[in-house]
């Protein structure tokens, strides 16, 4: 992908300048410094919008990725210590119009809280602190269907044999939001499919979408089961089920492509993620962008080489014990 933003930068770059010409809104003045010098030249009366990091060296990580990949002149500044950044709040709010914002809540500015704002359901939110304005909260609103099947809990024995069930975006995005890790952000699903039991509970959900790279690939968004129950590694049954030659065919005719792989994407604070240990080959482990997690690992593995018998059968040999109710 770097190689083929590099081969068609000057044609990018010209298309960029093209489309900002047409724009009526241009900057009066820039000055390239250091912030805490700026507010001391601007006046008092003036209103000042500014977005500073609240914590020390919250730049510095921003720039990391600019910096792997151009060279180019970074300006020239000290980084903001813990106690810089309250220093730097305090001379944006000794005005009478003022305007920040921050990606976590800062007690400090309670009083002044007019806005949080979600770009999608479940991104962090981000907090609107201003002088004056009215208080609003802005988020994305997503659709959600009922799923009328009965789900697997406590207490209830899973039975064979399973099968697979379509899902609407609807109700895909109802137990998403009921069952998956919030801290994980989701993505648009081509295709949604629940996993049943042979007494039509719903035991998980798994959701795919064609690589962008790969023809024969298929990539899993989002895979988990339901809880809580008695199985503690259920989650290891949805995966095999997304695995298994049903599954590969619904891709097929959904994609209009032969799948023979599948891949998908691991946050984890963990080396390995253990819902994909021994199922899936793990390709490549490097650090996460994303602060809730230490590790971003990318898992692949060869699709149709069983069916959902053969996926409940290796299951219930390997990971299907039911946890007791003394909890062993």
């Amino acid at each position: 992908m770097v190689h083929s933003y590099r081969e068609q930068w000057k044609a990018k770059h010209a298309e960029t300048v093209e489309r900002l010409s047409g724009s009526d809104v241009e900057l009066a003045s820039y000055q390239v410094e250091d912030v805490r010098s700026w507010l001391q030249k601007v006046p008092g009366d003036a209103p000042v919008c500014s977005f500073p990091p609240f914590y020390g060296g919250g730049y510095e990580k921003l720039y990391e990725p600019l910096e792997a990949h151009f060279t180019w002149d970074a300006p020239q500044y000290e980084p903001l210590s813990d106690d810089d950044v309250v220093s730097v709040l305090g001379a944006i709010t000794d005005r009478p119009y003022w305007l920040t914002a921050s990606n976590h809540h800062v007690p400090e500015l309670s009083q002044y809280l007019r806005g949080v704002i979600k770009a999608t359901p479940r991104a962090a939110p981000f907090y609107v602190y201003a002088s004056e304005a009215r208080t609003r909260i802005v988020a994305p609103r997503q659709a959600i269907e009922p799923v009328k099947a009965p789900r697997l809990r406590q207490g209830d024995e899973l039975v064979s044999p399973l099968r697979l069930s379509l899902l609407k975006p609807g109700q895909f995005n109802a137990l998403r939001s009921r069952y998956l890790n919030p801290k994980i952000a989701p993505g648009a699903a081509n295709l949604a499919v629940a996993v049943k039991d042979g007494g039509g509970r719903v035991l998980g959900v798994f959701a795919m979408a064609p690589s962008t790279f790969t023809p024969d690939e298929v990539y899993v968004l989002s895979d988990f089961a339901v809880a809580p129950t008695d199985y503690p590694r259920l989650s290891k049954l949805i995966l095999l089920a997304a695995m298994s030659t049903e599954a590969q065919l619904l891709c097929q005719r959904s994609f209009s492509r032969r799948i023979r792989r599948v891949a998908t994407t691991a946050f984890s604070n963990n080396p390995v993620s253990m819902k994909y240990r021994g199922l899936l080959r793990l390709n490549k482990r490097s650090p996460s962008n994303d602060e809730g997690w230490r590790y971003q690992l990318q898992y692949q593995g060869a699709m149709g080489q069983h069916t959902l018998a053969e996926a409940l059968k290796m299951w219930v040999k390997r990971w299907g014990a039911p946890m007791t109710k003394t909890g062993v």
